[in-house]
């Protein structure tokens, strides 16, 4: 099966009650801050796994590993 995946546009849009900016958004898809893939220049959240991390590394590698 394909992971899921969404335009950064939409994903800031339906995750957020008041979206971060579009620049901030890239930002944190470049380093790595959310799961998130470039594809011919577009960025785009792999859903499921985004849902499955917290935002905390420690925690994350604990749940990953469990």
């Amino acid at each position: 099966m394909a992971e899921k995946l969404m335009p950064l546009h939409k994903w800031r849009k339906e995750r957020f009650t008041t979206p971060p900016a579009a620049a901030t958004a890239r930002r944190w898809a470049e380093n790595g801050d959310i799961p998130a893939k470039l594809i011919c220049g577009k960025w785009y959240v792999k859903v499921e796994q985004e849902l499955l991390e917290t935002g905390d590394d420690l925690v994350d590698q604990v749940l990953k590993a469990g």
